[in-house]
């Protein structure tokens, strides 16, 4: 091999894990920064002059070193000043994410394809693997080919597709923004970073139903003729939608086949898929629910999508939280109240009439008197109810759904709870795990969460930096969901426009402390660093490859075999799809 062969490749990425740019690296040092002598020159905000240096030794290993970088250099969501790097690395350079990896001819092809926001169904064809042609033409088609078989056989939603396709033009066809909307909904967007020219020439496809495509792109003058490919898409979408779900459900929630179990939502790791494939079959009958689990850990969550999978998804989801209305107003609320019961009540029904035909979720049961509970038994063992004051019985027909952070068991055995409520209440009974036991679903939440801020405040974000999703992963998280939503939500308004969201964004609890100058990382037992060495790789991964297990197998160059067997020791999840948007 010669000197100036490249022993290594550096591949800058865009904010969805998309190759932007790549440099080859042979021996010696090789200068990172933005200024113009830099050899690998990043002319992004947050880069410094002389940021860093790559220098690529004789022994097949790499040294990284930060040169005093205003936003530092990091290692697998570590800051560092100097390490040495051998095989796969993942490293940001400030704002700009990169993947330094060997320079192996075998591997010369893209690893890492744009993200489609969420895991592969079961039985969606996989995307082609093989290098796949240039002109702009062979391309779209090859993504339609990839895409449209799974949305007309039901195996994807359109909101999943157009997320997929969306993401698979913004490369494929060289675009800065591509956006899919039904009336002005937006259904599916991507765009690229600002390492990409910024987009001067627009293009609007008009589809029937609503839909339409937006497309911004330096220049728009070569797609004319991909147009006709274009509308047919927008057709397909048009026709699926129609059928897929009834209007009440989210769109986040792909329809499933009459008498068919509802599939788990796409991102979730391997006790939760377990949960809601099993709640997708009670879904199908009427016996009631009993969700346990911690406050803010996705009760109300799995509530609503256990309606919307029931064939009572066209009726009403009403929700109450007996703990927040003493026990009077709580019976009135419930089952509602006549006239002249006191001076100036006028007559209204209750939760139980108004969610007739539906589902009625009982947050904190658990914390409701011995006397409501006496009466939410009769409804449940009978067809009617009572308004409080009124003596005519009022026919309801309700799914019960309840919830508790509390040990009802326990509070069986203490005489707290009626024991034949329980019984009728736990027909169907889950416990969910809290935030800190399946942190795998923590990057896609972040994701999900973020994306929505933003759209939410009319803001722009790049995504997130891998240190700050680090962060998340490893904040034990008391609060569950409902504080990592919070958290996000505040990030969000902390950011300047453009800019990604990363550590100073966070608080101070979820980052943890910043270590004092010249202070020393608490000491590691051999075995247990490497299995945080391990684990911070794998998850690393998995969010470098938009949560595709097989991309992130070849980017980590273990075999299959090696992969589930890892996976499984480090407690990562079935398959680790994580459905990932980050930078």
């Amino acid at each position: 091999m010669s000197p100036s062969d490249p022993l290594y490749v550096l591949k800058i990425l865009s904010e969805d894990g998309s190759l932007v740019r790549r440099f080859p690296l042979s021996l010696g040092e090789h200068e990172v920064g933005s200024a113009a002598e830099a050899e690998i020159r990043l002319d992004t905000p947050g880069i410094s002059r002389r940021h860093a240096s790559i220098r690529v030794l004789a022994d097949g290993g790499a040294v990284l070193a930060d040169h005093g970088s205003k936003n530092g250099t990091w290692l697998a969501g570590r800051q560092i000043q100097e390490t040495v790097v051998s095989q796969f690395a993942v490293i940001a350079f400030g704002p700009v994410q990169a993947i330094l990896q060997p320079a192996d001819a075998s591997r010369e092809r893209i690893l890492l394809e744009p993200p489609h926001g969420d895991a592969t169904p079961a039985g969606r064809p996989e995307r082609p693997r093989s290098t796949r042609s240039h002109d702009p033409l062979d391309r779209l088609s090859e993504s339609l080919e990839a895409e449209l078989p799974a949305l007309a056989a039901g195996l994807s939603s359109p909101a999943e597709t157009a997320s997929a396709l969306a993401h698979r033009w913004l490369e494929d066809l060289a675009l800065g923004r591509v956006e899919l909307l039904r009336g002005e909904a937006i259904v599916a967007a991507a765009s690229t970073s600002s390492l990409f020219p910024k987009p001067v020439d627009s293009l609007e496809v008009q589809g029937p139903d609503g839909w339409k495509l937006r497309l911004r792109a330096s220049s728009t003058a070569e797609l004319g003729r991909l147009l006709p490919l274009f509308r047919l898409t927008l057709e397909l979408l048009a026709v699926r939608s129609k059928r897929s779900r009834p209007a009440e459900a989210p769109a986040s929630v792909s329809a499933s086949k009459p008498g068919e179990p509802a599939p788990p939502p796409p991102g979730l790791g391997v006790e939760m898929t377990r949960i809601y494939r099993s709640a997708g079959k009670v879904a199908r009958g009427d016996v009631p629910v009993l969700i346990l689990g911690e406050s803010g850990s996705g009760k109300e969550v799995l509530a609503r999508w256990i309606h919307v999978r029931s064939r009572r998804a066209s009726g009403p989801f009403l929700a109450l939280n007996c703990a927040a209305l003493p026990r009077e107003l709580l019976e009135a609320e419930l089952f509602g109240i006549e006239r002249g019961v006191a001076t100036g009540v006028e007559a209204r029904p209750g939760l139980l009439e108004r969610a007739s035909g539906g589902t009625l979720f009982l947050d904190e049961i658990g914390d409701m008197a011995p006397e409501t509970q006496a009466k939410v038994l009769r409804v449940l063992e009978g067809t009617s109810v009572y308004r409080v004051g009124g003596r005519a019985p009022v026919q309801v027909d309700v799914r019960f759904v309840a919830a508790t952070n509390r040990g009802l068991e326990a509070l069986v055995e203490e005489g707290g709870f009626r024991r034949d409520l329980f019984h009728r209440l736990a027909a169907f009974q889950v416990t969910l795990p809290p935030l800190r036991a399946r942190r795998e679903e923590i990057p896609s939440l972040a994701a999900r969460f973020f994306h929505r801020e933003l759209e939410r405040n009319g803001l722009s974000s790049p995504g997130i930096a891998r240190a700050a999703l680090g962060a998340l992963v490893g904040y034990s998280w008391p609060g569950n969901v409902r504080e990592l939503q919070n958290e996000i939500a505040k990030a969000a308004l902390l950011l300047e426009p453009g800019e990604p969201l990363d550590l100073q964004h966070l608080s101070e609890r979820v980052r943890g402390p910043v270590p004092a100058p010249g202070s020393r990382p608490p000491l590691l037992t051999l075995e247990e660093a490497l299995r945080q060495a391990e684990r911070e790789a794998f998850s690393v991964a998995l969010a470098a490859a938009g949560g595709d297990s097989g991309c992130a197998m070849e980017l980590l160059g273990v075999s299959r075999t090696t992969w589930y067997r890892k996976v499984k020791e480090l407690e990562l999840g079935e398959t680790g799809e994580v459905g990932l948007h980050v930078m």
